[in-house]
């Protein structure tokens, strides 16, 4: 909850976009985040890139997957999702265009990240590295989306927050949440 309770402390709004298979045992995270006003958001249900992107139909019943789990946990009917790997990848380059326009087709709205705080790379990076990337990263960018996970592994990333949000707060950005409007 480190990074719910920084955001939280400093008025601050975000997106989590959610994979669903991670969901048990969690289903208090999710309810906090709605109820506190951040986007529930929807990444994936399995994570498995080989098998969302195998097909059209695949990715929908993985993303459906997704979307009954994130709502059955909170009881936010999510609008908004992330693509694993994003909307163009390795994985799904012969049928991006087809998934796109399906999602679009749904009423769902996609979002890419544009600023990555580097806490994928399977590198141990410290809160301070995390900062000045997403620092860095945010003063280049024209509309940021801050790319973090919150997996209990990244206790550098959650540690982070706090600082982050301050610098950000100070160079004049607000967090806010992602919704169909933004």
């Amino acid at each position: 909850y480190a990074i719910l309770d920084a955001l939280k402390a400093s008025g601050q709004k975000a997106t989590f976009f959610i994979v669903a298979k991670n969901i048990p045992g969690h289903e208090d995270a999710l309810k906090r985040m709605a109820e506190e006003g951040h986007t529930v958001a929807i990444h994936t249900y399995s994570h498995d890139y080989r098998g969302i992107y195998a097909s059209v139909e695949a990715y929908l019943e993985d993303f459906h997957q997704a979307y009954t789990a994130i709502h059955d946990a909170c009881g936010v009917y999510p609008t908004i999702f992330r693509f694993p790997g994003g909307s163009v990848n390795a994985y799904n380059h012969q049928i991006y265009q087809q998934l796109i326009a399906e999602m679009l087709r749904r009423g769902f709205i996609y979002y890419d990240w544009s600023v990555s705080s580097e806490d994928a790379t399977g590198k141990n990076y410290s809160p301070e590295q995390l900062t000045q990337f997403v620092m860095e990263g945010t003063a280049k960018a024209a509309k940021p989306i801050i790319l973090m996970h919150d997996s209990g592994e990244k206790k550098n990333t959650a540690t982070a927050v706090p600082e982050m949000v301050r610098q950000l707060t100070a160079a004049g950005y607000t967090c806010a949440p992602l919704t169909g409007e933004v």
